[in-house]
């Protein structure tokens, strides 16, 4: 069976289940996986766009104040631990706090030099994090509500600091 497959068929069984059984499992994961943990913690801030953008703060301020170097062998690991980050940004705030995902993606973005500095990435294993961080930030712009204008604007700004070539994916707000 193909992983689509057989996602599907784990989605049906799953559906079948109670709401109980369910809530059980979940928290047996917590107690095992500090990710899932923290995913619950984040769904639980659902409605708080404050606290939920807090706890994705956290986690920049964490990748900001650490000054370990990380090794070319680490560099994917990194990487991947940085698309995760903007994908749960994209799926947990953008829907339905465009405005705030905007403000993360922007703070991400940011951090281009501190990343760069401490990060072997001749894989390109960070600059892809950054690369879809700038495009969803555009994402994030429109679904605001910005002008053309006022995010062609900022994304100027975001570029004239771009030391490492990481903000590119902005240049389609200042061209249009």
């Amino acid at each position: 069976m193909d992983t689509i497959g057989a996602k599907e068929e784990m989605a049906g069984f799953l559906a079948k289940q109670d709401a109980p059984t369910l809530a059980q499992v979940l928290l047996e994961l917590a107690e095992d996986f500090a990710p899932v943990y923290e995913r619950l913690e984040r769904l639980r801030l659902h409605d708080d766009p404050d606290a939920l953008c807090a706890r994705f703060n956290q986690q920049l301020q964490r990748w900001k104040n650490d000054d370990r170097f990380v090794a070319y062998k680490d560099a994917a690991a990194f990487g991947r631990e940085l698309d995760v980050w903007v994908a749960q940004v994209q799926r947990e705030v953008l829907p339905r706090f465009p405005g705030e995902a905007m403000a993360l993606y922007a703070a991400f973005i940011e951090l281009d030099c501190v990343v760069f500095e401490r990060v072997d990435d001749d894989g390109g294993y960070a600059g892809g994090a950054f690369e879809l961080a700038c495009r969803l930030w555009l994402t994030a712009a429109v679904a605001a509500g910005l002008s053309k204008v006022e995010i062609a604007n900022r994304a100027s700004a975001m570029l004239s600091a771009d030391d490492y070539g990481a903000r590119s994916a902005l240049n389609g707000a200042i061209a249009r």
